[in-house]
């Protein structure tokens, strides 16, 4: 199982870091540092998302819905305007409107002494290679199986419930109706059609209701959020600091 810091060695044939350096005009050196420094923001975003059920099933819904399959492997995929589109999208949804995102920017630049607008430019691309090497080396790790068994059972419950506009999303079919399966659940529908327990506030670990093979399934893919690179614990706590700064925000304008 790999985790965000081995996915980014990994990306693009091992060729993402000096890719990315040639773009930004960096060194090798320099771009590992970026990346990180970044990456626990990303670790505690991702982590942040699976506290509870609906904001899983949308970064779910993200990995499997084809706006990022092919960063991970294309060497030219961080040119596409489209590569950026798509991870601006998972930095929404990581880190809100934009707020916490500028915040980490500018921590990450103290700490590397690379430019905050340089930084900001990498962050999309970053995001996006991440999701489509999580959907990788989750397929790699048998989640595919998983994966066609939440499609067979939302064809047989929830997805015969669905609208005919929802039930083939231009950002692919499994990614959408996972993403169903899951909210239903979250909103107390099982695929086969019965009722659960609300799950609104649930985390991704335990579940009730949910089978163990998903949960399972939930386990290994939420391991994945790991940075597994060595910071500053200094640099970690003031990233955190960041973001629990950003969740009490958002917690307080929705009480």
């Amino acid at each position: 199982m790999l985790n965000l810091s081995e996915i980014m060695q990994s990306a693009q044939g091992g060729q993402a870091i000096p890719n990315i350096s040639k773009q930004f005009g960096l060194t090798p050196e320099q771009t590992q540092a970026a990346i990180n420094a970044l990456l626990p923001a990303f670790s505690v975003g991702l982590q942040n998302q699976a506290q509870n059920m609906g904001s899983l099933s949308q970064i779910i819904g993200a990995m499997l819905g084809g706006q990022h399959a092919t960063t991970f492997d294309d060497p030219s995929s961080h040119l596409n305007q489209q590569t950026v589109s798509a991870g601006n999208d998972v930095l929404g949804q990581l880190f809100g409107p934009g707020q916490a995102t500028s915040a980490i920017v500018q921590q990450v630049s103290k700490a590397t002494g690379i430019n905050p607008g340089t930084l900001m430019a990498m962050m999309p691309i970053i995001a996006s290679m991440l999701m489509s090497g999580m959907f990788k080396s989750a397929t790699n790790q048998g989640l595919g199986g998983l994966l066609g068994q939440l499609a067979s059972s939302a064809f047989g419950g929830a997805a015969g419930t669905m609208p005919a506009a929802q039930a083939q999303p231009a950002g692919g079919e499994l990614g959408g109706i996972l993403s169903n399966v899951v909210g239903n659940m979250m909103h107390g529908v099982q695929p086969g059609g019965g009722a659960a327990a609300p799950q609104s506030g649930a985390p991704a670990s335990g579940v009730p209701g949910m089978n163990p093979a998903m949960q399972a399934g939930l386990e290994v893919l939420t391991g994945m959020f790991k940075t597994g690179a060595q910071v500053q614990s200094a640099h970690m706590s003031a990233v955190q600091d960041i973001l629990n700064a950003y969740m009490r925000g958002v917690s307080g304008k929705g009480s």
